[in-house]
């Protein structure tokens, strides 16, 4: 036989291994098509075989997968075409979840070695066709089986829907080989907050309702129902109503988790290599915890002292990151646009979704199997030009827009979504997520180092830059209040709080050796304020004050740290701290009365 340009045994495998992370994600291929076929209903059925074990203990493990649907079904034609690689009729549709038309046949054959697939429309009966891995390899299947009417087999028939639908879809999984999870109930587990998210929008609205029910084999052709459980929106925007999140206490239940901030359009247009104008509309949204939720919850869960310890918190912990969306639908959730710290404090706090049409897959460089986009990176125009042998950035820019370059469009969705990312990670750092932030007990709203980030932000917005606004890590903030006289556990434990607080200014009392009667110390925008408990300012007065007049007088010498951080020339700083001393030194001779017998105060 004449050699061939492909060894199918060989092309086969390498489809094989194309890519998709896991069984959730080849699953949601199969779940594009039923609500691109405008299913209200889909039901994934996974069927257990007993394995062995003893009479009280058996093993059961998934022997086939079977996905359902009440979608408007497919002629054979269309049947037929669905299943060759590259040939479904959904790529046709622009605004449709449809790519490559590579979904059915490519995410099954990344699962297992056989897949039949029936499907009817109102106008015709069940038709049946079938990809099987082993015949392919043997040559013994070079083309896809043409449709035959066949009716779907009783197990499956009495088993899914009350009644068959007038219209549908069945695809079955079979000859699973590479499946990741082994039981029905672990395969939900693990794709409950995948699926739940990246459909979150045709969930909440109810839209389509997705079904996961694990089926046990109770004879040769017979199956039971043991276990159903329902997918529910994950919305990681916390914005949407009748998601998994657990209801939020008290006078909240009901409410949206999180507020809108930002929301802003971007539109693209460009043109494609074969010169054709391409138009699209990039939507991107920012949400923030609210507030008062995140300290009415602080103040009324017994025994967690921050939030990211209740059900909420470790909720908002599963969806950090910047949620890509492609035709209503999520591609990925990608956390490179925040910085380290705030991802490790308050990025689950923080709520980013982009949404885009098909028509700019290109831009964003959406993969064949719509798990990734990977030319969604957070771009610096900076790094890219040096890096491109340029001069200067404009000149970059420049080149970019003579050459009809798409990674123009690109970098401006980038530029916008920093722009609302730094916005948000602003107003969370006024955002209480752990009880020592505040005293609950306390009328006043914000404590003094809250105060004072607030107060340094207004002034930021202004024009009044500080030295430095970066943010030191952990190990860092804890050096610092270990060489202010802090044990380890004491520093470790500030360090902690104020860094996931997002606070910039921490206030602290210690006795100090010193005429002064507070010490200012700033590392990488984070100010120390350190009363000096020795000094007769602070035992006279200071350490008198009721809580709300206390916080008051923090601020007010907070301030006074940032103007020391405010200032940029050296002997001016230089200045400001010999005034700090020598006005600590008066207010001793002024306050001190030790020759007297008498109190002034």
């Amino acid at each position: 036989m004449e050699p061939r340009f492909l060894n199918a045994s060989t092309v086969i495998e390498s489809l094989r291994d194309n890519g998709y992370t896991n069984t959730a994600y080849a699953l949601a291929e199969i779940i594009d098509n039923s609500i691109q076929a405008n299913a209200s209903r889909v039901e994934i059925g996974f069927i257990e075989e007993k394995l062995g074990g003893t009479p009280s203990r058996s093993t059961y493990n998934v022997s086939e997968i079977t996905v359902w649907d009440n979608g408007k079904g497919m002629s054979p034609s269309e049947l037929r075409q669905a299943m060759q690689f590259g040939g479904s009729t959904h790529k046709l549709d622009p605004d449709g979840m449809g790519k490559f038309g590579m979904g059915l046949p490519n995410s099954s054959i990344s699962q297992c070695r056989r897949v039949d697939v029936w499907s009817w429309t109102e106008k015709s009966l069940p038709h049946h066709t079938y990809l099987d891995i082993d015949e392919m390899k043997d040559g013994l299947l070079e083309v896809v089986p043409e449709p035959s009417q066949k009716n779907i087999p009783q197990i499956y028939q009495t088993s899914f829907f009350q009644q068959l639908p007038k219209s549908g879809t069945l695809v079955i999984w079979s000859k699973l080989d590479r499946l990741n999870w082994k039981t029905g109930h672990s395969n939900f587990k693990h794709c409950e907050h995948l699926v739940g998210r990246m459909y979150r929008q045709y969930l909440s609205n109810e839209r389509v309702k997705i079904d996961s029910i694990t089926y046990r084999k109770s004879g040769p052709e017979s199956i039971e129902e043991y276990k159903r459980e329902p997918f529910s929106s994950n919305d990681p925007m916390y914005l949407l109503k009748n998601t998994s999140l657990p209801s939020l206490p008290g006078k909240y239940k009901g409410e949206a988790f999180f507020e809108l901030l930002d929301e802003e359009e971007v539109p693209i247009e460009f043109f494609a290599v074969d010169e054709k104008l391409v138009k699209g509309t990039v939507v991107i949204r920012t949400s923030i915890v609210k507030s008062s939720i995140a300290k009415y919850i602080l103040e009324h869960q017994k025994g967690n002292k921050r939030l990211g310890q209740t059900v909420w918190g470790k909720d908002c912990a599963k969806n950090i990151g910047v949620s890509v969306m492609r035709a209503g639908r999520e591609l990925v959730l990608r956390d490179s646009f925040l910085n380290s710290e705030l991802r490790r404090y308050k990025g689950r706090y923080l709520g980013i979704e982009v949404q885009f049409p098909p028509a700019l897959d290109a831009i964003f460089g959406v993969t064949n199997n719509k798990q990734d986009a990977v030319k969604f990176v957070p771009y610096e125009i900076a790094e890219l030009s040096d890096q491109a042998g340029f001069e200067s950035e404009q000149e970059y820019l420049d080149d970019l827009k003579e050459n009809n370059d798409p990674l123009l469009c690109t970098l401006e969705v980038v530029k916008a979504i920093k722009r609302q990312v730094k916005h948000a990670e602003e107003k969370l750092k006024l955002v209480a997520v752990d009880r020592n932030d505040y005293d609950p007990d306390s009328d006043a709203p914000y404590s003094a180092g809250q105060r004072a980030t607030r107060g340094s932000q207004v002034r930021e917005e202004r024009g009044d830059r500080a030295r430095d606004n970066s943010m030191p890590n952990e190990t860092e903030l804890e050096e610092l209040l270990k060489q202010e006289g802090m044990t380890e556990e004491e520093a470790q434990k500030k360090a902690e709080s104020a860094l996931s607080s997002g606070e910039r200014y921490l206030i602290e009392t210690a006795p100090k050796d010193s005429d002064a009667f507070f010490d200012v110390s700033t590392r990488k925008g984070m100010t120390l304020v350190l009363f000096n408990s020795n000094h007769i300012f602070y035992r006279r007065f200071i350490s008198q004050l009721p809580e709300e007049q206390l916080v008051v007088m923090q601020t007010v010498i907070a301030g006074f740290a940032r103007v020391m951080n405010e200032t940029s020339d050296d002997r001016r700083l230089t200045y400001l701290n010999t005034i700090r001393r020598d006005w600590g030194k008066v207010i001793t001779d002024f306050l001190d009365d030790s020759d007297t017998d008498d109190e002034i105060f």
